[in-house]
């Protein structure tokens, strides 16, 4: 049965899986968690935010360090080294492949959106909490960037995601 225009399911009426289809189950599942958790949390922010529940946010900002640890990072490893399997054990892809550069892309603007805007943001709220109190126009002001980190973030892996299913150039 073809799969994109490249590849061939070698499973078909077989109850074995090849090594590419372990490394794409497990990208998948990667990408499921560090996409979805993404999502999670973004909109749980921007509901915070909006209803000015800083206090609640205070809370989910100090579990989100925890997601971090616990959720995001080895969502990303699983993603990012079951990636790198597929493309090290197919002949048919390449790392040169357009698709496979934006997946690689979009992990590095992720990183970058999430150290220069994320983590930030999240110790500029945590201290304009201390320093001024939950309903301070200051603390509203770091909750709203700290969910705009996190909706770039959320953005940034759905092209990705989008990239990987229309496999451009492929």
């Amino acid at each position: 049965m073809p799969v994109g225009n490249y590849l061939q399911s070698p499973t078909e009426g077989r109850l074995e899986m090849t090594r590419y289809e372990l490394f794409n189950f497990l990208h998948i599942v990667g990408a499921i968690a560090w996409v979805g958790g993404g999502i999670g949390l973004t909109i749980l922010g921007r509901r915070l935010v909006a209803a000015r529940d800083h206090a609640t946010l205070v809370g989910i900002n100090d579990q989100g360090k925890a997601l971090g640890n616990w959720l995001f990072a080895p969502a990303f490893v699983l993603t990012l080294g079951a990636g790198i399997a597929m493309v090290v054990d197919s002949p048919l892809i390449s790392f040169g492949e357009a698709w496979v550069l934006i997946g690689f892309g979009g992990i590095v603007a992720s990183g970058a959106v999430e150290g220069l805007i994320g983590q930030r943001a999240a110790k500029q709220f945590t201290s304009d909490i201390q320093q001024y109190g939950a309903g301070s126009t200051q603390a509203t002001a770091s909750a709203s960037r700290l969910t705009l980190g996190g909706t770039l973030d959320v953005l940034l892996l759905l092209i990705v995601v989008l990239a990987m299913v229309v496999k451009p150039g492929a």
